[in-house]
C-alpha cells in the first residue's frame, strides 16, 4: 500500500526542508552533540564497570536503558517548545562479537547479559530533531586489564577488521569533503567528480588489504529529514542515493578471482541512472549541500581456511530450540508502519497506539519508552535499581498492547541479526530446482537486492536454507554522519565519532596497505588536516561531563 502525497507536499518535504540553512545546521549540530555525549558516556559506563573496575558490572540491558535515558534527558534540554518533533531516532544497541544488528534487550529480560574478556562490542545509537538526524556506531574491545591497563593488543581477523574499517571511514569522508573542491581529488583516481562506483572501490579495496570482507548491509548513503533508513525494508524511499553492499557483491568478488574466461566472468553494465528510483545503484554523483551517513561493518577473513560467502541470520524466541544451542532472544524494538490502519480492541493497545504516534513518529522505539518515567541518571545507584525495579512492573501491560498491534501490522518489529560464513562448497553442491525464484519477505532488504546471489542463481529462500550449514563470525561496525556544507565556508562538518568519542582501541594487524593505496590514503588524509589548502573538516565536540561510577553528577553545553 502506498500513500498518496501531492507533487508541491513532495517538493516542499524531499527538496525545501533539505536545504542546509542556519536553523536546520543548528539542529543537526545539536543532534551530532547529543550522540557524541551518549556515546562518551556509554563507554565511560563499560571502562568504569570492565576496564577500571571502580563500579559492579553492568549487565548490556542496564546499559542500554541507562544509555537511551540518559539521551532522552539530554534531548529534553534542547528546542523545549521549539520543534514538534525531538526524539530518539536509533535505540542504543550493544552488538556482541557474531551480532551485528537490533540487539538491546529489555529491562525484564529474565537473562542477564555480560561481556567478558575478548569480547569485540558494537555500540550503536542515534537521535533525531526536528527530523534531522545524527548516529553513531562504535566497536570497541573487552581487555583482560592488569593494573588498569589492557595486557596487550588485540590480534586476528577482529584486529584487521577494525583497522580495515577505521581506515575506510576516514578515507571516505576525505574523499566526500573533496565534493567541495573536486579539483583537490588524488590524480590517480582518474576522476573530476565523486561517483558511488569510486566510493565501492576505495572501501573495496582498503578491505581487500587487510583480508577482510565489507558485510551485507554497509551503505554509504544520502539522508534527508525524516529518512535516515530507519525502516529500510518497510518502506521503499524515493530518490534514494548511496552505496549498498549485499551478498551480490561478494559473489562477484569470487567469480573475479576464480574465473580466466570470458564466458563466465560478470559482466558490471552502468545501470542507467533514474533520479526517482527508490533501487540503489553507483551511477550517481556527491554534491555539496548533502549529509551522508557512512556506515561500514566488517569482517575479517585470516582465521578461515576456505571460501565462501558472509550473510546475515535471524534470530528470535525460538532460535536454538533444538540439539543445537544456539543463542535466541526477543526482538525489542519496534516501527510503526503507517500504511496499515485497524480499529483495536484492547484499550491498552490503543493508547499504545496513540502515544507511539504522537512521540516516535516514523522512528524506531522500545516497550520500555511508552508510558515510564525516564531513569535519572543523578540518582544514587540505589535509587537508579528501584527505578529499574518500577519499570519492570510497568512492561507487563505494554507487552500486552504490542502483541495486538504486532498480529495487526501496525507495528513491526527490528531483527536480531548475525552474521554467519556459508562454505562456497555448500553453496554450489547444493540442489536448487527453483532456481533463484524464492524471496525471504521476512528479510528486510532494500528493493533490486531480494536475490543474493543472482549470478549463480541462489534466493533469498535457498540461501537460508544453507545457514545451518555455516558457522557465526564476528564482526565490526563503524558508523558516523557527515554535512558537506557548502554555505560560506565550505566545511566538512562531522556531526559524531572521531578522536575525542571514538578512538581506535589498542590493535596490531599483520596485514598493511599496497604502496599505491597508501599514497591516495595518506593524501586524503593529509587533506583533512590542512583546513587552508585542504579540506575544512570540523568534528562537534560532546557536552563536558563530570562523571562518578553510574551517575552523571552535572553537564555543561559548550
Amino acid at each position: 500500500m502506498s500513500l498518496a502525497i501531492h507533487q508541491d507536499d513532495a517538493d516542499i518535504l524531499l527538496k525545501q526542508k533539505n536545504i542546509l540553512n542556519e536553523d536546520n545546521l543548528e539542529k543537526y549540530r545539536v543532534a551530532g552533540q547529543i550522540t557524541q555525549t551518549g556515546l562518551q558516556y556509554l563507554i565511560s559506563l563499560i571502562n568504569n564497570s570492565y576496564h577500571l573496575k571502580t563500579t559492579a558490572k553492568i549487565s548490556v540491558q542496564d546499559l542500554c536503558l541507562l544509555s537511551d535515558s540518559f539521551l532522552f534527558k539530554l534531548l529534553n534540554k534542547q528546542y523545549v517548545n521549539k520543534v514538534i518533533e525531538k526524539g530518539i531516532s536509533h535505540p542504543t544497541t550493544i552488538n556482541v562479537n557474531e551480532l551485528i544488528n537490533g540487539f538491546a534487550p529489555e529491562i525484564d529480560d529474565e537473562r542477564e547479559f555480560y561481556f567478558k574478556e575478548g569480547d569485540v562490542v558494537t555500540l550503536s545509537l542515534g537521535v533525531q530533531i526536528d527530523g534531522y538526524t545524527s548516529q553513531v556506531s562504535h566497536t570497541i574491545v573487552i581487555y583482560p586489564t592488569e593494573n588498569n591497563k589492557p595486557t596487550g593488543p588485540l590480534l586476528g581477523n577482529n584486529a584487521d577488521a577494525i583497522c580495515a574499517c577505521h581506515i575506510a571511514i576516514e578515507s571516505v569522508i576525505a574523499l566526500l569533503g573533496c565534493s567541495l573542491n573536486p579539483e583537490k581529488l588524488p590524480q590517480n583516481l582518474q576522476s573530476s567528480k565523486i561517483t558511488g562506483s569510486l566510493i565501492r572501490n576505495l572501501v573495496d579495496s582498503i578491505a581487500d588489504q587487510f583480508n577482510c570482507i565489507v558485510l551485507p548491509g554497509s551503505k554509504i548513503r544520502r539522508i534527508r529529514r525524516f529518512l535516515a533508513g530507519q525502516a529500510e525494508g518497510i518502506v521503499a524511499e524515493r530518490d534514494f542515493k548511496g552505496v549498498v553492499w549485499d551478498e551480490s557483491h561478494q559473489e562477484i568478488r569470487l567469480l573475479k578471482q576464480g574465473n580466466t574466461t570470458q564466458d563466465l566472468i560478470v559482466s558490471e553494465k552502468p545501470q542507467s541512472t533514474n533520479n526517482s528510483s527508490a533501487v540503489p545503484n553507483d551511477e550517481f554523483f556527491i554534491e555539496p549541500g548533502e549529509v551522508y551517513q557512512i556506515d561500514l561493518k566488517m569482517s575479517g577473513l585470516s582465521n578461515l581456511n576456505e571460501i565462501g560467502i558472509i550473510t546475515t541470520d535471524e534470530i528470535d524466541q525460538f532460535s536454538g530450540k533444538n540439539n543445537k544451542q544456539d543463542f535466541n532472544s526477543k526482538s525489542s524494538i519496534f516501527i510503526r508502519d503507517f500504511a496499515i490502519t485497524h480499529q483495536l480492541k484492547l484499550k491498552t493497545a490503543r493508547k499504545m497506539l496513540g502515544e507511539v504516534d504522537k512521540k516516535f513518529s516514523v522512528y524506531p522505539f522500545k516497550l520500555d519508552y511508552i508510558g515510564n518515567e525516564l531513569i535519572d541518571n543523578e540518582k544514587s545507584q540505589q535509587e537508579i535499581n528501584e527505578q529499574i525495579a518500577k519499570l519492570k512492573q510497568s512492561m507487563k501491560s505494554n507487552r500486552l498492547g504490542a502483541s495486538e498491534l504486532i498480529n495487526r501490522h501496525l507495528i513491526k518489529s527490528k531483527p536480531i541479526q548475525i552474521t554467519k560464513f556459508v562454505p562456497l562448497k555448500e553453496i554450489l553442491l547444493t540442489s536448487n530446482p527453483t532456481g533463484k525464484h524464492g524471496i525471504d519477505l521476512s528479510k528486510p532488504v532494500l528493493p533490486g537486492m531480494e536475490i543474493p546471489l543472482p549470478n549463480i542463481g541462489i534466493s533469498s529462500i535457498k540461501l537460508k536454507s544453507l545457514l545451518k550449514t555455516g558457522f557465526n563470525i564476528s564482526n565490526v561496525r563503524e558508523s558516523t554522519t557527515i554535512i558537506i556544507n557548502n554555505n560560506n565556508n565550505n566545511e566538512v562538518l562531522r556531526l559524531n565519532g572521531g578522536e575525542q568519542t571514538a578512538n581506535i582501541n589498542w590493535i596490531h594487524s599483520n596485514y598493511k596497505l599496497n604502496q599505491d593505496l597508501q599514497d591516495t590514503i595518506n593524501y586524503l588524509i593529509q587533506l583533512t588536516k590542512d583546513k587552508r589548502f585542504g579540506i575544512n573538516l570540523k568534528t562537534i565536540n560532546p557536552y563536558k561531563l563530570k562523571q562518578q561510577n553510574a551517575s552523571v553528577e552535572s553537564m555543561q553545553i559548550d
